[in-house]
């Protein structure tokens, strides 16, 4: 059995034959599709699990492709794989509805395969969420019985140890282990800066877990897009929570988030940061804007602190500090 059906909308053969056979080699059934009119009718009538299609298309515009898709399948996912680097372009298929972007020439097809396990990954974890949220029947409540399972759900929204980068020190420390969930994450970007991340969501029950992994896969590939050098969002925390956000507003996710997501440049000492919702109160802080997922068109505003040295924050038991040591000759 596959593992899942994909429908590819490539009109350049090499490039559709390579990738085809590629994820067929990887367990997937691939069905193509050599122009836009062809990719919609093939979704049409064979519903795939996945979608990847290409901007430039001989027939119909690739974006207008993607808006089509969404009335043809609309909780499909959809990955855009395109040699256009254009931010414009980028921004218009993630508002469309794709759930990534991958930019040609491609280093290694493996990028395919990981985009591809992200956005089934985030569709399940919906779809799970979804029956927790309104069947809540006797599976949910077996699994939230376990508290083997609950433990690893925990630990796989809170960082591996402490971080430490040009006299920067990040932690994370639980206090109380009846805390409420939370996500808590600190990633090492390009040129000496980390990400940080906290964030919780307002129906604060353990079923708070899988809305909490379902936006942490929302940043994912905008890490993987970073690194690669093909997108900056992370380095503009305000337009990363509106990203978010316009993410949370057109998904089946019915929650809220209270967020806070900022960038310390470990190199020029500053910190950079904007904050949805008032449940994380860092220290120093600023007014915050509207939970996410809450109303699509909220704005978020950013806060810089020059001379930076330290961060404070608590939520229920879980703290999560910033210092910077000083430094020696």
């Amino acid at each position: 059995m596959p593992r899942a059906h994909i429908a590819f909308i490539e009109d350049d053969p090499v490039f559709q034959s390579v990738v085809r056979q590629y994820l067929m080699n990887t367990g997937y059934n691939v069905r193509c599709a050599e122009s836009g009119g062809q990719g919609i009718e093939l979704c049409r009538t064979e519903c795939p699990d996945i979608v990847l299609c290409d901007l430039k298309l001989p027939d119909i515009d690739g974006l207008e492709v993607i808006e089509k898709l969404l009335k043809v399948c609309a909780h499909t996912p959809i990955i855009v794989i395109s040699a256009s680097e254009k931010m414009s372009d980028i921004r218009e298929a993630v508002r469309l509805g794709a759930w990534d972007y991958l930019v040609k020439p491609l280093q290694n097809l493996d990028i395919i395969e990981n985009a591809v396990e992200h956005c089934l990954q985030r569709y399940q974890l919906e779809e799970t969420y979804l029956q927790d949220v309104w069947e809540l029947d006797a599976h949910i409540d077996i699994l939230y019985q376990n508290d083997l399972i609950v433990g690893r759900l925990v630990e796989e929204l809170l960082p591996e140890g402490e971080l430490r980068l040009n006299h920067y020190k990040f932690e994370c420390v639980i206090n109380d282990a009846g805390r409420a969930p939370v996500w808590i994450d600190y990633r090492p970007l390009t040129n000496g800066k980390v990400l940080v991340v906290m964030a919780a969501a307002q129906n604060a029950t353990e079923q708070g877990l899988l809305p909490l992994l379902v936006l942490k896969t929302l940043i994912d590939p905008l890490i993987r897009q970073h690194l690669s050098g093909h997108d900056n969002t992370l380095l503009s925390p305000g337009a990363l929570l509106s990203h978010l956000n316009h993410e949370l507003c057109h998904s089946q996710v019915r929650s809220a988030f209270d967020t806070l997501v900022g960038v310390v440049d470990t190199l020029k000492h500053t910190w950079l940061w904007a904050q949805g919702g008032d449940k994380f109160q860092p220290e120093p802080g600023a007014k915050p804007d509207l939970a996410l997922g809450i109303w699509q068109n909220a704005n978020f505003r950013e806060h810089k602190i020059e001379h930076f040295h330290k961060l404070y924050c608590a939520f229920e038991g879980t703290e999560l500090t910033v210092t910077a040591a000083p430094q020696t000759a």
